[in-house]
């Protein structure tokens, strides 16, 4: 039974060969991986830092940061794939030794396949053989062949360097270069590593160099400011806020130190809804400070309504995403008056408070010297609020003047959304101006005007007169005061003021009333007692009512810290005290006022006499109309009517109108005539109502002044006053009653009967009155009074002359 042969284990020598080869290999592909690796970053790095810094030197703008992590993603992305589809493959990929053999009998012919031969058997592929023997003796001289020529194959001639020398060489040279650049252009470098590898928006070097200062907007002025106010709102985060339609002027700086100083700068801009336009700024002045001006205050920023974005080109120099933000204006959005009331007003009988808070609204009064002090909200946080005060005519000043020296701008107290003026006391209606300024430092789109009116305290209001006085009294009357006394915030003191001649006036308290009607008595006699004021006949007493209220503000008025002694404001000045209408009596004795009584009382009669005489012309008239009435059933003395009529007729001027016939000529006579005798009874009404008060009047004259006349008293009571009461009320409302039916009557074509019956109720009347005259003075008794009065002079003359001469007599027996 034959051996079968072992496979061949190949020698030491062979198996290192094998494996340098091998490792040389994989070497190789790192080295490969690591240049061309290094390679691709170095030239995506500088093609990104020229597409980066390339177009900023032609005038346009740096990369935004998303193209810069595309650099970034690029060169991780590149060198990845490069790793994952060439190296990885190739440096794990199975390098059998059968291949390994082929590689090096390739280079190598004169081994004559045997390493191929011995590779091959080694790993156990022992063709079937006849002579197993033969074959495993051939087998161990190949391999011992093999051997001992392996020593002379070199693993790095079966390389072509060159591809790798190209890769390292090109590496080397470009991070050589890379080197150098950094060495000499470490500003461009390090702003290109800055800006790729940080993504940072650090700009390229420019030859200009432009600076955002911000956008100006003006301040709504003052009444009287002569020059408008801008502020600047600086940019913050490339963003600036401006009030929804204002009229914004955006500024920009060049730095006039840079290599170059732009002539003219572009404004690009975009609004929210995609539309976009370009502007010019313009050059402002001379350079300041080191940096030139620009600036645009027309289209696109003349009434802003939506947000822009601003790109400002100025030679190679650009600022970029410039934001202009609208808002909504900051806007008062209430208010409210904090009111302390002066002591006059605020007293145990006030319900008043002391303080009060009122929200304002158009028309607000508040009471004179009330201290004041404006409190408002506004719809965002604040950060400065002004206000001026003007006078209630809206001038800046207290002299009135509108200059601009005079307009005082003063600071409000300011805390969140709220602020707090305060106006001090007020003495009269100013208005203030209030300026709002946001936590942005926005001016407000509007200055707002608040008018506080202050109503003033108005003296005393007294109306007073005397019921049943007349021109004189006696030493001993009383005198009846009747009347209102008010005030708008109450009286302090309510007196009456009697002044004798030249002598001292007198002041008699009254008591204030609660519901201002005025009811009180001066009693003479009374006074002359109690020894106050001693009336004699001769004399004139001049008698006054006078009340006063609380106010008690001083006669100026300043605001603490606010004004100069020399600006204070002089108060208004007002009278101390309110009076009645002032009146003056004279002092007689009894009889000569029963004189005077008596001479009232005849012109009462003769009054009463010239109404009995109009209402006699009135009856005439009702019977004319009578007699007109009845002549329209007669057909002759209808035409005998219009015959007297047309004789009586005035001449017509002008063209001449139509004739009317004869009835409606008759008709329109007597609706004149019943319209005439309408107005004499409303005449005569009034006249009779009149004559019976001033009868009471002459009455009541009798019982204030204390004369003992109860028959004369009561004559007037009983036989005249009242009488005329009656008569009014009674027989005379009936007259005016029928003469209305009249009228209605007459315009229906009618009216006999209506005037038979208002004849009988006039008949009437006229009784009545003759009988009210007969109880009334008659001239005969009024000159019999007239003839005792002189007698009673002339006895009283004698007595004066007699007392003198006695006197006379007395002072010379004295002498002698």
């Amino acid at each position: 039974m034959s051996q079968e042969p072992q496979p061949l284990r190949l020698s030491r020598n062979i198996v290192d060969k094998l494996d340098d080869v091998r490792s040389l290999l994989r070497r190789y592909v790192l080295l490969q991986t690591l240049f061309v690796i290094l390679c691709w970053l170095l030239l995506v790095f500088w093609l990104g830092g020229m597409l980066d810094y390339l177009p900023v030197r032609a005038g346009s703008s740096e990369t935004p940061r998303w193209v810069r992590m595309g650099f970034l993603g690029l060169m991780l992305g590149g060198g990845l794939a490069f790793v994952l589809r060439w190296t990885l493959p190739r440096l794990f990929a199975r390098l059998p030794n059968r291949s390994l053999a082929l590689l090096i009998e390739r280079h190598y012919p004169e081994l004559d396949n045997e390493l191929v031969t011995a590779v091959e058997l080694s790993d156990g592929n022992v063709p079937d053989t006849s002579n197993p023997a033969a074959h495993a003796q051939m087998l161990e001289r190949v391999h011992s062949s093999i051997s001992r020529r392996i020593g002379n194959v070199a693993p790095s001639e079966l390389f072509s360097w060159q591809p790798l020398w190209a890769t390292g060489v090109a590496a080397v040279f470009g991070l050589v270069v890379t080197c150098i650049a950094a060495l000499g252009m470490n500003g461009w470098m390090t702003t290109w590593t800055t800006r790729l590898f940080g993504l940072s928006d650090q700009l390229w070097p420019r030859n200009a160099e432009l600076r955002a200062d911000g956008v100006q907007l003006q301040v709504p002025t003052f009444t009287g400011q002569l020059s408008a106010e801008r502020v600047m709102i600086p940019f913050a985060d490339q963003t600036v806020r401006i009030p929804i339609g204002s009229a914004a002027l955006l500024q920009v700086s060049a730095d006039v130190s840079a290599s170059q100083v732009p002539e003219v700068c572009t404004l690009f801009y975009r609004t929210e809804e995609g539309n976009r336009g370009r502007a010019n700024l313009r050059r402002v002045g001379a350079a300041r400070e080191g940096w030139q001006q620009f600036t645009i205050d027309g289209p696109p920023l003349d009434g802003i309504t939506e947000s822009l974005t601003l790109d400002v080109v100025g030679l190679d120099a650009r600022l970029r995403d410039l934001t202009l933000q609208v808002v909504e204006p900051i806007a008062i959005t209430a208010m409210t008056i904090d009111c302390q009331y002066p002591t006059y007003l605020v007293d145990a009988q006030s319900s008043r408070p002391q303080r009060e808070a009122l929200e304002y609204r158009s028309g607000l009064s508040i009471p004179e010297g009330t201290q004041v002090t404006l409190r408002g909200t506004a719809s965002g946080a604040l950060s400065r609020v002004e206000y001026v005060k003007l006078s209630g005519g809206g001038s800046p000043g207290p002299s009135g003047s509108s200059s601009e020296t005079s307009l005082q701008i003063q600071p409000a107290t300011v805390d969140g959304q709220t602020f707090a003026i305060p106006l001090g006391a007020m003495r009269a209606s100013q208005i203030v101006e209030i300026r709002l300024l946001d936590e942005y430092g926005l001016p407000a789109e509007q200055i707002p005007r608040y008018v506080v009116t202050v109503l003033e305290d108005q003296i005393p209001e007294v109306a007073s007169r005397l019921q049943g006085i007349g021109v004189a009294v006696t030493p001993n009357a009383s005198l009846p005061i009747r009347g209102t006394a008010t005030d708008d915030n109450g009286l302090a003191r309510l007196y009456v003021e009697l002044v004798l001649d030249d002598s001292a006036r007198v002041d008699v308290d009254v008591d204030v009333p609660d519901n201002g009607e005025l009811n009180t008595d001066i009693d003479l006699a009374l006074l002359d007692e109690q020894g106050i004021l001693t009336a004699a006949p001769g004399q004139t007493l001049g008698i006054v009512v006078k009340a006063t209220d609380h106010f008690d503000l001083q006669s100026e008025v300043t605001t603490p810290g606010k004004e100069t002694p020399s600006q204070a404001r002089p108060a208004r000045q007002r009278p101390l005290f309110g009076q009645g209408q002032a009146q003056q009596l004279s002092i007689v004795t009894p009889d000569q006022l029963l004189v005077l009584l008596d001479r009232q009382e005849l012109e009462q009669r003769q009054r009463l006499e010239l109404i009995t005489t109009e209402l006699e012309q009135m009856r005439d008239l009702l019977q004319n109309i009578r007699a007109n009435l009845q002549a329209l059933d007669s057909p002759n003395a209808l035409k005998s009517n219009a015959r007297n009529t047309q004789l009586v007729s005035l001449p017509q001027v002008g063209d001449a109108q139509p004739t009317l016939n004869a009835r409606q000529e008759v008709q329109r006579r007597v609706a004149v005539w019943t319209q005439q005798c309408v107005l004499q009874s409303d005449k005569s009404d009034q006249e009779l109502a009149s004559l019976a008060s001033r009868v009471d009047n002459l009455r009541m004259q009798l019982v204030n002044n204390r004369i003992d006349s109860l028959d004369r008293q009561a004559r007037l009571q009983s036989n005249v006053f009242e009488p005329l009461r009656s008569l009014l009320e009674n027989e005379y409302e009936q007259l005016q009653a029928q003469l209305l039916g009249l009228t209605a009557a007459v315009n229906s074509g009618d009216g006999k009967s209506e005037t038979q019956a208002t004849i009988a109720q006039l008949d009437a009347v006229l009784l009545r009155l003759e009988e009210i005259k007969s109880s009334m003075l008659d001239m005969e008794s009024f000159n019999e009074i007239v003839d005792l009065v002189r007698g009673l002079l002339e006895d009283q003359e004698q007595l004066l002359d007699a007392t003198e001469q006695e006197q006379r007599k007395r002072i010379l027996d004295f002498l002698q």
